[in-house]
């Protein structure tokens, strides 16, 4: 897959790169996985709770519950 190929080539994925992975995951209808990949970044740090809200509003998924 296209990301892990970023990393291995020394390309740190920033926030930007994991909206555009998890809008297109979304996209594709697959909410659960957009919801877990969300859940992971946040609890890893690497995306902000209302950056996630931010997300999640605009795929639609309604993760207002989930991130409460």
């Amino acid at each position: 897959d296209f990301l892990a190929y970023m990393v291995s080539k020394g390309c740190k994925p920033t926030e930007a790169t994991y909206t555009i992975l998890i809008e297109g995951v979304a996209y594709e209808g697959m909410a659960k996985e957009a919801l877990e990949l969300l859940s992971e970044l946040c609890s890893r740090g690497v995306m902000k709770k209302s950056s996630a809200q931010h997300v999640a509003s605009r795929c639609n998924v309604g993760l207002r519950s989930w991130l409460s």
